[in-house]
C-alpha cells in the first residue's frame, strides 16, 4: 500500500499540526511514513506545504499527490504545475474553526481510522479548554469525506517512532555522550538547537555544576565556532552547527583546529545558495566548500550520512574521530536529511561507542610531556589543560613540540609531516572489512546511480526490485576511500551505465568521485551520465524513471 497525502497553506493556518498529528498515529501503527515541509522564508505571499507518504513497506517520495487538502485558492493555484494533484479538496469555504483539525479527521476517514482515536491524539496535545472547540471540528471534518475502499490502515503490530532528522543526530550526539554544542539559528541547523537545550537540560538536572552539559549561543558563527575549540581544548566531546554562510564564518577556526590539533566536529546543513539564497529550501552545493574549507594545506575529514538511522551512529563516529585524529571533522547533511521525519523503530537507533583516542586521563603526567611529539601515525597524546606536569603551550601559529612558536624550516617540514599523516593513519585504521567510505546495493547490477545524502531514499526505492540497476552511496568524502575505485575498475566492463545523481549544478560529487576514480579514461567513454537538479525541491521518484 502506498498513499501520499498533502496539507497546504498560508502560514499559520497549521498545515504542519495536521501532518504531525497524522505522521505520529500512523508511525503507532507502524507504517512507514515519510514527511516533507516546504516553507517560504519571504514574511508574506507564499504558503506552507506538508507532505506524507504512507507506506506498509518502504519509504518512497513522489510528486504525484493521492489526495490534496487545499486550505485557500492559491495552494491549488501554485503548486499544480509542481505536482499532479489527483483529487484535491479546497477547503476554504468549510465553516470550521480549526482547519487543520478539520483536514487531519478528513484525512483519517480515507484512512478507515475510527473517530475515537482522532479523540485520544487531541487529548494528548490540548488542553481541556482547547479540546472541546478542536474536538467539534474533528466531528465535522470527519462527517467530510467517506473512507477509500482502497486505503484501509490497519495495526502492522511494530510501533514506531515519528522523529524529525535533526532531533536524530542531536540525539545521536548525546548518546555518544556529546556535552558542548555551540550554535547561532540558522536555518535548517536551527531545530538542533531545540533538541540539544531540552536534552541538556533534562541530563542536566542529577548532574555536578562542574559536569554538566554545555549548550552556547554567541553572537556570530566566529564566536560560535571558537567557543567549540575552547570546549574541546578543555576536554569537552563539542561540536557546533550551522548552514549557508554561517559556514563560512567559521572556517577560519577550521585552519586553527588543524594547525593546533584541536579537533572540534562542525554539523553543516546545506540549504539552496549562493548567499542568502533560498534559505529554507535544499541543495547539495557546499560539498567543494566542505572539502577545502580552510587554507594552508589544511582538509578537513568529511563524512555524509544518507538515513536517519545512519546518521544517530554516524554523528557518533564524527565525534570520536575528532577526538582520535585531534582534527576538524565536518558532518555534511542537507535540508531535507535536517527536517525531514520519518518513522523510526528505536531499536534501529544504536549509539556508536566512545572512543577519545590518546587522551590522557590521569591525575599527573609522568615524563616530559610534549603536546607535539613526533609519532608514526601522525597522533600525538593529549591531556586535559590542568593536567599536573603537562604544561604546553596551543597557539595557531606554526611551533615545536611543545607548541612554542618556530619558524625552523626544518621544524616547519616535520610538524607539517606529521599532521599530514593523520588522514593517512584514518584510511589505514578506519577503512577495514567493517567500515566502508560508500555503501553498494545490488553489487553486480549493470546500470548503477551513485549519490549521497537524501538522495538515497528515493533511489533505493527505485532500484529496490530492478536487479539489472545498482546504487552507490557515497558516505566519507574525505579522506577517500579507494577501494571503491578497484570496485569500479573490476567492474568496468559489466557496469554499461554510470549515473550521478546530486542536488547542485556543478557537479561537485561526480567531479570529487570522477577525479578520484579515474573515469575520465577512454574505456568509460559514453558510460557515465548524471542527473542534476537545482529548483529548490527534493529529488521524485518520476524524475529517476524518466532519467
Amino acid at each position: 500500500m502506498r498513499i501520499s497525502i498533502w496539507f497546504s497553506g498560508a502560514a499559520g493556518s497549521g498545515v504542519n499540526t495536521s501532518g504531525l498529528l497524522l505522521g505520529q498515529l500512523l508511525s503507532k501503527k507502524g507504517y512507514s511514513v515519510l514527511w516533507d515541509k516546504e516553507y517560504a522564508s519571504i514574511i508574506k505571499g507564499d504558503n506552507n506545504d506538508f507532505f506524507l507518504y504512507i507506506s506498509d513497506t518502504d519509504y518512497f517520495i513522489t510528486q504525484t499527490i493521492d489526495y490534496f487538502f487545499a486550505f485557500d485558492d492559491y495552494a491549488v493555484t501554485k503548486n499544480t504545475n509542481l505536482y499532479t494533484l489527483k483529487q484535491v479538496e479546497n477547503i476554504k469555504d468549510q465553516t470550521t474553526k480549526f482547519k487543520n483539525t478539520f483536514c487531519f479527521w478528513a484525512a483519517l476517514k480515507l484512512l478507515w481510522i475510527p473517530f475515537e482515536e482522532g479523540k485520544q491524539k487531541l487529548a494528548e496535545l490540548y488542553s481541556a479548554d482547547i479540546l472541546e472547540q478542536n474536538i467539534v471540528c474533528l466531528q465535522q471534518g470527519y462527517d467530510f469525506l467517506v473512507e477509500n475502499p482502497q486505503w484501509k490502515v490497519e495495526n502492522l503490530g511494530v510501533e514506531k517512532k515519528f522523529m524529525f532528522g535533526n532531533e536524530v543526530i542531536a540525539k545521536g550526539a548525546i548518546a555518544s555522550w556529546m556535552d558542548f554544542y555551540g550554535a547561532y539559528p540558522m536555518t535548517p541547523a536551527s531545530s538542533l538547537i531545540d533538541v540539544v537545550t531540552e536534552e541538556f537540560q533534562r541530563m542536566n538536572q542529577n548532574i555536578p555544576e562542574n559536569k554538566k552539559n554545555v549548550f552556547f549561543q554567541w553572537e556570530d558563527e566566529i564566536a560560535v565556532s571558537i567557543s567549540m575549540l575552547g570546549a574541546k581544548f578543555a576536554g569537552k566531546r563539542a561540536a557546533c552547527g550551522t548552514s549557508g554562510w554561517g559556514f563560512a564564518l567559521m572556517t577560519e577556526s577550521i585552519s586553527f583546529s588543524n594547525q593546533a590539533e584541536i579537533g572540534g566536529l562542525y554539523i553543516l546543513s546545506q540549504r539552496d545558495g549562493p548567499s542568502t539564497g533560498t534559505p529554507t529550501f535544499t541543495g547539495q552545493g557546499d560539498l567543494n566548500y566542505a572539502l577545502n574549507a580552510s587554507f594552508g594545506d589544511t582538509f578537513p575529514i568529511v563524512l555524509a550520512p544518507s538515513t536517519f538511522e545512519e546518521s544517530y551512529r554516524l554523528i557518533g563516529k564524527a565525534l570520536n574521530r575528532s577526538d582520535q585524529y585531534q582534527h576538524p571533522v565536518i558532518y555534511l547533511i542537507d535540508k531535507q536529511l535536517s527536517e525531514w521525519y520519518l518513522s523510526i523503530d528505536p531499536k534501529a537507533l544504536i549509539a556508536e561507542e566512545i572512543n577519545r583516542g590518546k587522551l590522557f586521563t590521569g591525575p599527573k603526567y609522568e615524563g616530559d610531556y610534549r603536546r607535539y611529539a613526533e609519532s608514526d601515525d601522525g597522533i600525538s597524546p593529549y591531556l586535559i589543560p590542568w593536567t599536573e606536569n603537562g604544561e604546553f603551550i596551543t597557539t595557531s601559529y606554526e611551533h615545536d613540540e611543545t607548541g612554542a612558536t618556530n619558524e625552523d624550516p626544518i621544524m616547519k617540514k616535520a610538524q607539517q609531516d606529521k599532521r599530514d599523516r593523520k588522514l593517512g593513519t584514518f584510511i589505514h585504521q578506519e577503512f577495514n572489512e567493517n567500515f566502508y567510505g560508500y555503501e553498494i546495493i545490488n553489487p553486480d547490477a549493470e546500470v548503477f546511480f551513485i549519490t549521497y545524502g537524501v538522495n538515497r531514499y528515493v533511489l533505493a526505492d527505485y532500484v529496490k526490485d530492478r536487479k539489472d540497476f545498482g546504487l552507490i552511496i557515497m558516505k566519507v568524502f574525505q579522506p577517500f576511500d579507494m577501494r571503491l575505485k578497484t570496485f569500479l575498475d573490476e567492474k568496468c566492463a559489466k557496469i554499461k551505465l554510470l549515473t550521478f545523481v546530486e542536488m547542485n549544478a556543478s557537479w561537485q560529487m561526480q567531479e570529487r568521485v570522477t577525479n578520484k576514480c579515474w573515469l575520465h579514461d577512454k574505456k568509460r567513454e559514453g558510460k557515465i551520465s548524471h542527473h542534476r537538479k537545482y529548483t529548490l525541491y527534493p529529488i521524485f521518484l518520476e524524475e529517476i524513471q524518466g532519467n
